[in-house]
């Protein structure tokens, strides 16, 4: 007795649904694809964002510090005596809490 199919073969229906079943899955990895480097794109854009604020900020705080400095030292030459006041006191009240009892 001669089979006339074999026991291996795959009905034409279910190979179209594994073949439509195929396509799918290689279109849902292209989008994963797409959908990973946008997330890297967004990752990378957001970083250099917080670099340039920060390098920004470290500007704005230079420039302010050294402006602070500058209206410390014109304070002190146009006053010297206050300057000096000042000093003696901050260095007599941290002497006063830092001293052992």
């Amino acid at each position: 007795m001669a089979q006339t199919k074999a026991a291996n073969t795959i009905p034409e229906d279910t190979q179209d649904h594994l073949d439509q079943l195929s396509e799918q899955i290689a279109v849902l990895r292209q989008d994963i694809s797409a959908i990973s480097k946008s997330i890297g794109d967004i990752g990378t854009s957001t970083k250099d964002a917080a670099v340039a604020s920060a390098r920004q900020k470290a500007a704005d705080l230079r420039a302010s510090s050294e402006e602070m400095g500058q209206q410390a030292v014109d304070a002190v030459r146009q006053q010297p005596a206050a300057a000096v006041g000042m000093a003696v006191g901050v260095g007599f009240l941290l002497g006063f809490l830092t001293g052992r009892k």
